[in-house]
């Protein structure tokens, strides 16, 4: 009895950590992609789009978590929500990162003021953000190299060049002793 609960408080740990790391990994790509979002965002703007059409003709353009999201705030414009609340969901859904680009979306439906300043800077910071994820990324690279490099490059590399020397020196040797 001790052993079936051991092994479901096992099993249910397990489960647990998958969905959390499932939920990072989901959240990781999120925050990835809103440099795309916001660089969409501004060619629509710029085009003469409404904040509301924008995010129907953006939800095409991106790629799988943030298309989910922009789907579901058109889907609550659709049902009768207003744009300003439907976008505030992002908040919630992206987190921190998305906050400034929310509140432009909504100052841009609600004032009509053009936010399309705002949205460049938000877009360098952005793009500046996964510049420094990526370089902190190329710089975790060799520590995670090490173990591959050390298991199965440098055993081959002893096995193709180090061990056919050795014998051909000991052939060698055995001919000249013998």
């Amino acid at each position: 009895m001790i052993f079936l609960a051991v092994v479901a408080g096992l099993i249910g740990a397990v489960l647990v950590h998958r969905r959390r790391k499932s939920v990072d990994s989901t959240n990781r790509r999120l925050h990835a992609e809103l440099p795309e979002l916001i660089d969409q965002l501004i060619v629509l703007l710029r085009a003469g789009y409404t904040p509301v059409n924008s995010c129907i003709q953006i939800a095409t353009w991106l790629e799988p978590p943030m298309r989910e999201v922009v789907e579901e705030v058109n889907l609550l414009v659709q049902r009768g929500v207003r744009f300003s609340i439907a976008v505030a969901q992002l908040r919630k859904t992206i987190g921190p990162p998305a906050y400034d680009v929310v509140d432009a979306l909504i100052q841009l439906d609600q004032d009509g003021l053009s936010a399309t300043a705002t949205l460049d800077r938000l877009s360098t910071q952005a793009h500046a953000q996964r510049r420094r994820r990526a370089e902190a990324a190329a710089r975790e690279l060799p520590i995670k190299l090490i173990l591959p490099m050390v298991c199965c490059v440098l055993p081959s590399f002893i096995l193709l060049t180090v061990v056919p020397m050795l014998v051909g020196t000991l052939g060698k040797l055995r001919s000249h002793i013998g």
